[in-house]
């Protein structure tokens, strides 16, 4: 008999599972909550640190109605390969000069099957690739992965997306314009700080935040100790990518917080303008993508190296499935972009990700996807379904089936992402922060086991400053030394075990408050968003169909 994801959880840890149904909407919270006028009070503890304003992520910076762009060229499929021809309209359409809106237009692909042999790159901004659909019966993109193509590890590059967002350049940091931010602390939360001069930026500068993190820090949070070995981390950089609001005197105002406290004795911090070549106004919507796989690679194993060594008597002979790997793991990828959107999408047999979006990108939105039966082994570096890999970036209402990681972040630069009213089916393990001080990330209202945790040493500590609000799942939150991991209203079975050598369950428990009863507001990200700019940003963000 096969033993539900749920079910193992629940005897490993000698705790019951509690239904989400039956959950009512507890009082507040201590950290934050809706004060006497409605509005969000936030309790900042000694040092200032609070739980961060999340609503600056998605297009737009949040809040910003996802745009309906005039169809330019109309393309029917044709028998055999339709890459090239699809390029060469993709290019077309990239050369025709911006609306005062920065959009070039909008290609329609009719209903139909389209064949891919290669790869498409969107190069240029103002570009917007839509279907007549995302089902069976709309438009179908088949990526057929050429035998000489290169197919080398999912997670080290070697291959390309079937689709791909790509601008040629990012940022380029101006380092002669550098000031250095001269509090001694600026907390988790902060939008504004003070720099030793301030008269050589303006409001309206695009600006990089840098957070400084030296030795004595890395020796700190403990990823320098022995045990790591060769995978001790090194000192490294948090670069928060942001706009100047307002500057008086030398307190600089920027249009996002940070979410990892800048301290004189790590480093401290530094204010620097950069120049941006990243393309913009950029979408793929409405079609659905398939990843063609050869079904006669097939592996018959324990099924999920995640799960299968909770306990020797609930391991279970996997049944026979499809591990094929040399065919598109990722549908579509995103590099180098600002203010591109993925929406009304399904998926099916990528062996990765849906949606990947690099470092260095910012104010994605990516909502309505559905990711099915991916195809791969089922092992490390595989099936991270939506990553989101950049910053201010907004999942909603996507929906992930045998992901390992659904909904997944990694690296430092991964920072003010959010998750919302996501779920993910049959996941493999946690949604989580999985790589290297992911920062300042909330999951809200997301039906998926998560954690926030150190993972091994490997990895180390994954996540600083994540928030779970009213999420519900299987969940393990632990907490990083300088920061803080946080669990409001979650229903579910605390400590989360998976395999026991990928985690140190010694380490701290993280900030958790009202276990198995939801809090109020039902969603942060929404109440925060409302807050920040008026309740026609929620109009802007609803679900509105698609466009078939």
């Amino acid at each position: 008999m096969r033993i539900s994801f749920f079910a193992i959880a629940a005897i490993a840890c000698s705790i019951p599972v509690f239904s989400a149904s039956a959950q009512n909407i507890a009082a507040n919270t201590s950290l934050v909550y809706p004060g006497a006028d409605g509005k969000l009070v936030y309790v900042k503890d000694s040092l200032g640190n609070r739980i961060p304003d999340f609503s600056n992520a998605g297009y737009k910076g949040g809040g910003v109605p996802l745009p309906h762009v005039q169809a330019k060229v109309t393309v029917w499929p044709i028998a055999g390969d339709n890459s090239a021809r699809l390029q060469a309209v993709i290019d077309s359409v990239a050369a025709l000069p911006p609306d005062a809106h920065g959009f070039r237009g909008a290609i329609l692909l009719k209903m139909g099957q389209y064949l891919l042999e290669k790869p498409l790159y969107i190069r240029g901004s103002g570009v917007v690739l839509r279907g007549e659909g995302a089902n069976d019966i709309g438009t179908v993109l088949v990526g057929k992965m050429p035998k000489a193509a290169p197919t080398g590890g999912p997670m080290r590059g070697g291959r390309p997306a079937l689709i791909n967002i790509a601008g040629e350049a990012g940022t380029q940091l101006q380092e002669e314009s550098k000031q250095t931010i001269t509090d001694s602390y600026v907390p988790v939360g902060a939008t504004s700080f003070s720099v030793a001069n301030a008269k050589g930026f303006k409001v309206g500068d695009a600006v990089t935040v840098r957070r400084m993190g030296n030795a004595d820090w890395i020796k700190t949070i403990g990823a320098d100790s022995a045990t790591v070995g060769r995978n001790r981390w090194q000192p490294f950089n948090i670069h928060y990518d942001r706009i100047i609001v307002a500057i008086k005197g030398n307190t600089i105002t920027i249009d996002a917080p940070i979410f990892c406290a800048i301290e004189t004795r790590w480093g401290g911090g530094e204010l620097i303008r950069y120049s941006d070549n990243r393309i913009a106004q950029t979408a793929v919507e409405n079609l659905r993508g398939v990843s063609d796989f050869d079904p006669s690679v097939r592996t018959r194993n324990y099924g999920n190296m995640d799960r299968d060594k909770l306990d020797p008597k609930f391991q279970y002979q996997g049944d026979e499935y499809y591990s094929d790997e040399a065919h598109y793991f990722n549908f579509i990828n995103i590099s180098n972009a600002k203010n591109v959107w993925v929406r009304n999408i399904t998926a099916l047999h990528f062996g990765n990700s849906v949606v990947q979006v690099a470092a260095g990108s910012k104010w994605v939105t990516v909502q309505d996807c559905e990711s099915w039966e991916p195809v791969s082994m089922r092992m490390g570096a595989r099936r991270f379904t939506y990553q989101m890999n950049g910053q201010l970036c907004l999942v909603q209402r996507c929906f992930s089936q045998k992901g390992r990681h659904s909904f997944v972040l990694q690296g430092h630069e991964a920072s003010g992402n959010v998750f919302l009213d996501c779920k993910a089916v049959n996941p493999y393990s946690t949604s989580e922060p999985h790589n290297h001080w992911v920062n300042g990330v909330l999951y809200d209202n997301v039906q998926a086991p998560l954690s926030a945790r150190y993972w091994d040493y490997i990895i180390g500590w994954a996540g600083a400053n994540i928030v779970f609000w009213n999420c519900v799942g299987d969940f393990l939150v632990q907490s990083p030394p300088t920061a803080q991991n946080y669990s409001f209203g979650h229903v579910g079975v605390n400590a989360v075990v998976f395999n026991a050598g990928l985690q140190d369950l010694t380490k701290p428990v993280g900030h958790v408050e009202s276990m198995d009863a939801h809090v109020s507001p039902k969603s942060l990200y929404r109440t925060q968003l409302k807050e920040r700019l008026g309740v026609q940003a929620l109009a802007g963000i609803a679900h509105k169909g698609s466009d078939d």
